[in-house]
């Protein structure tokens, strides 16, 4: 079957770093909420935001203007809305910067694909729909984030603990790697367990 997705998933440590975002219509105003969310400073650009970027004022640095080069120095990322008249422009200007760009909806003319990120504790999930409009590749990361059970967060937790132990105690590559895959299924059937609880559990399945 033929790899209709022909990207390599990688996740951006933005936390304390900046992000531009050039157009503030609904649509920015979610990719908004997730670079505040990775703990970005996120700076919007456009004379007339939408009601939806106006509600995150509070949170992000909103100018009620046209964007100027200088706007993306030390930026780490520049997303430019799909109505952007001359995205090109914007490009070159991010790149001037060494910033990386990206044009909603244009993957093909974007450094970058974006995705929406479902968090649970240790573990992300980052869905990318390249091409589609953004509400359906947010639809599709929250049904993903709903299948997520409760107790995942604490069995990380726990499993993070015990991961030195069970190396030492299984040495075998696939004999572990079957350990932590059937624990890991556990998660999926199991009431939601404090990570003291699950360590427990983990250390004692270890000893059978």
């Amino acid at each position: 079957m033929a790899n209709l997705f022909p990207y390599y998933p990688v996740f951006l440590d933005l936390a304390g770093r900046s992000v531009v975002l050039i157009g503030a219509d609904a649509a920015m105003a979610g990719l908004a909420r997730q670079f505040l969310a990775a703990g970005a400073g996120v700076s919007v650009f456009d004379p007339a935001p939408s009601d939806a970027m106006r509600a995150l004022q509070s949170s992000v640095r909103l100018k009620l203007r046209r964007w100027r080069p200088d706007d993306f120095q030390g930026a780490a990322l520049v997303v430019c809305s799909a109505e952007e008249p001359r995205p090109s422009r914007i490009r070159t200007a991010a790149r001037a910067q060494q910033a990386v760009f990206h044009l909603l909806g244009a993957p093909e003319n974007s450094d970058v694909v974006l995705g929406g990120v479902s968090a649970a504790g240790a573990l992300a999930l980052g869905v990318a729909a390249p091409g589609a409009p953004w509400a359906v590749t947010e639809a599709v990361r929250a049904r993903l984030a709903a299948a997520v059970p409760a107790g995942l967060p604490a069995f990380l937790e726990a499993a993070s603990r015990v991961r030195s132990d069970a190396g030492r105690r299984i040495p075998d590559d696939g004999q572990r790697a079957k350990f932590w895959s059937e624990a890991t299924e556990r998660v999926f059937v199991s009431s939601p367990l404090s990570a003291t609880e699950w360590e427990a559990l983990l250390r004692e399945w270890l000893d059978d």
